[in-house]
């Protein structure tokens, strides 16, 4: 694990796999996980460069300095200016997919691609922000550990999640090192994003979306709809999947994201 410094003195950590030279598949992680959230699929990416981000107040970053998807995408730009990256193929999982929008909007001439896994551009409804701030008040009651705890199974395709309670386990057990702040600072910052449908219809790079058949956080409708705004879409829909292809389906994930860079990569 690496880091690089913000201009406020925060660190950001980062994960480098793969070649150092070349286009980077930089791979964002969700609300409530970190960069190794990703790691089943390394193995099938063959020699790709990847980079993978820990968002702030995930992993190994530190906090933010305050809420919101432009803090997490500056962060992300801070990364890839670090390693004087110049452009890359960005594929955000979720909350990262916000982030990635977010990116896309601020600083389009870095993009080669840009990849929505499991996310959507729209931004919350009234009822999806009421839900959030009743996690919130959740958290700051001191009951995160409860909200971890009823949060990972509804991520998953019913009959997977039965038939993996190790996996739940695991991922509730890492996202508890996450700080509650860090984790209010996401819920708050994904109340608050905006709509992102002028990002899609303005890009000038292609555009991936992989979508859950089953998927409850991100119905598959939401991103069949944006996936009409790009000039160039790669639509995925995966049967049997939830919120999470990266564990439900892990080859194929990995073949639609290493397929996506390839045909990044020689526009």
């Amino acid at each position: 694990m690496k880091h690089t410094l913000l201009a406020n003195g925060r660190r950001i950590a980062y994960r480098l796999d793969g070649p150092e030279k070349g286009l980077p598949l930089v791979l964002l992680h969700g609300f409530c996980e970190d960069a190794s959230l990703w790691d089943g699929l390394l193995p099938h990416l063959g020699s790709l460069p990847v980079l993978r981000v820990d968002l702030p107040g995930f992993g190994a970053s530190d906090l933010p300095a305050n809420a919101g998807m432009d803090v997490y995408a500056d962060a992300v730009c801070s990364v890839l200016n670090d390693l004087s990256v110049e452009k890359c193929v960005l594929v955000g999982h979720s909350m990262g997919g916000y982030t990635a929008l977010e990116f896309g909007e601020k600083y389009p001439e870095r993009l080669s691609g840009l990849g929505l896994f499991h996310s959507h551009p729209f931004e919350d409804s009234p009822e999806r922000r009421e839900a959030r701030q009743r996690s919130i008040d959740l958290i700051r009651s001191g009951r995160r550990d409860l909200y971890l705890t009823q949060f990972f199974p509804g991520l998953f395709a019913e009959t997977f999640a039965q038939n993996n309670p190790q996996l739940i386990r695991d991922l509730t057990e890492k996202a508890k090192r996450a700080p509650a702040e860090g984790i209010v600072y996401g819920l708050e910052g994904m109340m608050e994003r905006k709509n992102h449908e002028q990002t899609l219809r303005d890009a000038a790079c292609p555009v991936l979306f992989v979508l859950g058949e089953t998927d409850a956080l991100v119905p598959p409708e939401q991103g069949l709809k944006a996936a009409a705004w790009p000039n160039i879409a790669d639509v995925h829909l995966l049967s049997g999947v939830g919120h999470m292809a990266m564990f439900e389906s892990v080859e194929k994930s990995a073949e639609i994201v290493r397929r996506f860079w390839e045909f990044c990569a020689v526009q």
